[in-house]
């Protein structure tokens, strides 16, 4: 069952700052982004290696981080126009290009980020992959080492 992504939030927001950035996006935007908000809370609660979400602003967009386990890499999401938003990786760490490659018909600048447009329906499958990709970040590479 879908929830009214202004009454009613899976995950309560965790401040008034947040809430206001949120709540400031247009109802189609601010539905994809509460979509993948949702997953990023998911992931965290079905994987014991990502551990507690830390949700707060940074760069002036919704962040995300792995403050106990340590084990991702920041995931900002924000708003590119009216008509797109954006996930947001280190630029230092190889997530976009992995995802570039990986998956070469989302919208990503194999750099930094990974565009949606918010009238279209999103790829969850892939999306939580990607996401999975930068919440396990460091993990993945201490694994490799």
């Amino acid at each position: 069952m879908k929830t009214n992504s202004k009454t009613k939030q899976k995950y309560p927001i965790p401040s008034d700052l947040l809430s206001s950035y949120y709540f400031n996006l247009t109802p189609v935007m601010l539905d994809k982004v509460m979509e993948i908000r949702d997953w990023v809370y998911d992931l965290s609660v079905a994987d014991a290696r990502i551990g507690e979400i830390e949700e707060c602003i940074k760069w002036g967009q919704p962040s995300f981080l792995t403050p106990i386990t340590k084990s991702g890499s920041t995931i900002r999401i924000g708003k590119v126009s009216d008509t797109e938003f954006a996930l947001f990786f280190n630029c230092k760490t190889t997530i976009a290009q992995e995802i570039a490659i990986e998956f070469p018909e989302l919208k990503c600048d194999g750099k930094r980020a990974l565009y949606f447009a918010a009238n279209q329906k999103l790829a969850k499958t892939k999306v939580i992959s990607c996401l999975q990709k930068a919440l396990l970040y460091h993990k993945r590479k201490s694994d490799i080492h």
